[in-house]
């Protein structure tokens, strides 16, 4: 069931296939804002109760779209002998975030064809200047217990350019009763303002672990195979598995104070300010893009239930 409604007076659409419902409002960074578990009828996601709501902190609600993902050290970068700079919007020092999360996106499909509900959304970026010949489109899929994310980064131009996405998945996450593990390799050393500083130490993974009062701003080098990230409420018998496909070479891990009710485990393709750093692109994640080609990365989310 695909249907077009309105949330605060916002156009999105809402979908459903029995086991999850969704909604998306493709006008503000194609941000899935909700994500019900049909069985329960429990939201999972950090769903904004307005409009002004998601307007005034839109990296904390929903699914945000990160395109870079993360911090750019000092908003400039250079790339084939050329520097770029992108605006400062983030403690007076450094561009976050990117420039597709809180921009309109247009819906080029929408079906439902053998139980599977796909909504396809696009975006033309027109600035900064390196990616004035970049588009993206998102195909969200419903197909059973599982949300899947893929997208699609195309070079439409003339020069090649270098690039990353993640997602700012806010999940709900009940501190006292969940657990939450991780399939990294290894943890990225982080400045004060959490930058990456090149190096990493390794590590075992994370495994159910509580995090009630537990801070976490992290940054994580994913594993090759079977890279995913778990939560799992105790109370509920409720478990949300996130699993990305190998392009997605890193996590950050965030949750606030680890009390506030919410977990956002981060896939990226790039680690934080890739763009500057002195390591080669198989490990940071830092993708070129070369004229007339295109990319393709996938997530997904499934959620599933004890017996």
């Amino acid at each position: 069931m695909i249907k077009q409604v309105l949330f605060d007076g916002q156009e999105a659409i809402q979908a459903s296939n029995g086991q999850l419902e969704m909604i998306l409002i493709p006008s503000f960074g194609s941000n899935v804002i909700s994500l019900v578990d049909v069985k329960t009828g429990r939201e999972l996601l950090v769903k904004p109760d307005s409009f002004a709501t998601l307007k005034e902190s839109p990296i904390l609600h929903g699914i945000p779209v990160l395109f870079p993902p993360n911090r750019i050290k000092g908003g400039t970068f250079q790339f084939n002998g050329v520097t770029h700079e992108f605006p400062i919007n983030e403690i007076g020092k450094h561009h976050i975030h990117g420039f597709v999360y809180d921009k309109p996106w247009v819906v080029t499909a929408q079906n439902e064809r053998n139980g599977i509900i796909t909504i396809e959304t696009a975006i033309q970026l027109e600035k900064p200047a390196i990616y004035k010949n970049a588009s993206i489109h998102l195909n969200y899929e419903l197909d059973g217990s599982v949300l899947r994310q893929k997208a699609v980064v195309k070079n439409n131009g003339n020069e090649a350019f270098p690039w990353g996405i993640g997602y700012h998945t806010a999940l709900l996450f009940d501190e006292k009763n969940s657990v939450f593990s991780l399939t990294k390799k290894s943890q990225w050393a982080l400045t004060d303002e959490a930058i990456p500083t090149g190096e990493q130490v390794p590590g075992e993974p994370i495994e159910k672990k509580n995090l009630q009062g537990v801070p976490l701003d992290d940054a994580f080098a994913a594993v090759e195979q079977g890279n995913e990230a778990v939560l799992h409420n105790k109370e509920t018998g409720c478990t949300i598995t996130y699993r990305t496909d190998s392009a997605f070479k890193h996590w950050v891990v965030y949750n606030g104070n680890g009390r506030e009710g919410f977990l956002c485990p981060e896939p990226y393709t790039c680690i934080t300010n890739a763009f500057n750093m002195d390591v080669p692109a198989e490990v940071t994640g830092l993708r070129v893009l070369e004229p007339g080609k295109e990319d393709v990365v996938t997530a997904e989310i499934e959620v599933t239930h004890l017996q």
